[in-house]
């Protein structure tokens, strides 16, 4: 063995690395989802009672129908949804809720407006649902100043997205309005109604308003435009945006399909592609939907999912609350593919197992192949040697008598020699 080149065992140390890395399981990842809002939408309709979400909560619910709407998936639930809340007794107190201090219900003109929104977008009837006529209702709860209900930036948003949808749509009131309480820097705020100095532009009242003024026409060309601009410079590097909580879904899922309202197309996309980096995969426990915020609140994570997902959807899957489309909608909805995919996830995990029984039940027959190479090269060096040296003893015998070592050691040397490169091509 001291005779054997080093090359030689280099290669015999090989063979059975080379083996053993061969039969090494190959690595299983899980695939995007090829539908990421139809996989988010068919989350939702499976975190239904059948007729509603949130044990009956209507706001929640709406959210929900509008989404599913959007998707263009759910058809079933939406109309099951709908027929629930076509009920005065259901829908009076979300559209007439009680005041405190007041003596009577008050209209909410942002409710009955996403309510009329809802309905009319799914093609039912917004000006007599629930025996209350939603939009009369609505028209009459315009303020001096061309707002809405109290006045605030949601109310009006909702108002002119719900009338955008009947025949009596808002007109340009509605877009002074909206310009009255725009704040100085061109966002809107949840609660404030004069546009002063002390208002705080947020990104989900901002989308909200902006496709409420992208449904005016040129009569909201320059709120517009300001609101926009606004959310451009709110967005992150990442595509999400803030409200004061950290980057979060729902104020990411507004300012996005304020941007798709508007052609603001590389925005958007960037906006989407954070959200997507918020949605559940196959292996948690809550495939498609999509977290408020990641990591999530240890606390109100769970329950945030909801409407984070809801909202996330209309972005997502290409549409804006001034254009969504919900023609075409599907019955039911498809399913996240997490269960085809986890089967056959099993299935290719089940193959690479018997690929890798069937690699290792030939590991010894690979090691021993190379062992019985190896002791043949061995062999076969030490059979040349002895031949080589046979045949240098004739010579040294016909040499002087003087010099027998000296032709022996010579010849010894050149048959070593010959071995070697003789090994070496081998």
């Amino acid at each position: 063995m001291r005779h054997l080149p080093a090359r030689l065992l280099a290669a015999a140390a090989v063979v059975p690395v080379a083996v053993l890395a061969s039969a090494a399981p190959a690595e299983a990842q899980d695939a995007p989802f090829a539908q990421p809002a139809q996989a988010a939408a068919s989350w939702l309709v499976a975190q239904s009672d059948g007729t509603s979400w949130n044990g009956g909560d209507v706001s929640s619910s709406l959210d929900a129908v509008i989404a599913l709407e959007a998707a263009r998936v759910g058809g079933d639930q939406v109309q099951a949804t709908l027929e629930w809340l076509n009920s005065n007794e259901t829908l009076s107190p979300y559209v007439y809720p009680a005041v405190e201090g007041a003596t009577e219900p008050a209209l909410n003109a942002g409710a009955a407006g996403k309510v009329m929104y809802t309905v009319a977008t799914a093609g039912g009837d917004p000006t007599n649902f629930a025996e209350i006529r939603l939009a009369d209702e609505v028209t009459a709860s315009q303020t001096a100043n061309g707002t809405y209900g109290d006045g605030t930036a949601p109310s009006t948003a909702w108002a002119v997205l719900g009338l955008a949808r009947t025949g009596t749509p808002a007109g340009p009131e509605a877009a002074a309005g909206l310009a009255a309480v725009q704040c100085p820097d061109g966002g809107f705020n949840f609660g404030d109604v004069d546009g002063g100095d002390d208002c705080v532009s947020d990104p989900d009242t901002t989308g909200l308003v902006a496709s409420a003024l992208a449904t005016l026409g040129d009569d909201a060309a320059a709120p517009l435009t300001a609101a926009v601009e606004w959310l451009e410079a709110a967005q992150a590097e990442d595509g999400g945006f803030d409200n004061g909580f950290g980057e979060n879904a729902n104020s990411t899922a507004m300012a996005a399909q304020a941007f798709l309202a508007t052609d603001r197309a590389d925005a958007a996309e960037r906006a989407v592609s954070f959200l997507l980096t918020l949605q559940f995969g196959c292996d948690s426990d809550a495939p498609g939907a999509l977290m408020y915020t990641d990591p999530e609140d240890p606390e109100f994570g769970e329950a945030s999912r909801l409407l984070a997902t809801a909202q996330a959807i209309v972005p997502i899957a290409g549409q804006d609350l001034a254009n969504l489309d919900a023609t075409g909608i599907e019955a039911a909805a498809p399913g996240t593919g997490c269960e085809s995919a986890g089967a056959g996830d099993e299935s290719a995990t089940d193959a690479a197992a018997d690929e890798d029984e069937g690699s290792a039940s030939w590991v010894p027959w690979a090691i021993g192949a190379a062992v019985v190479v190896l002791v043949a090269l061995i062999v076969a060096f030490a059979l040349q040697s002895r031949k080589r040296g046979a045949g240098a003893s004739p010579a040294g015998d016909a040499a002087p008598a003087e010099e027998p070592k000296g032709d022996s050691g010579e010849a010894s040397g050149d048959g070593e020699s010959a071995d070697g490169d003789g090994t070496d091509k081998q």
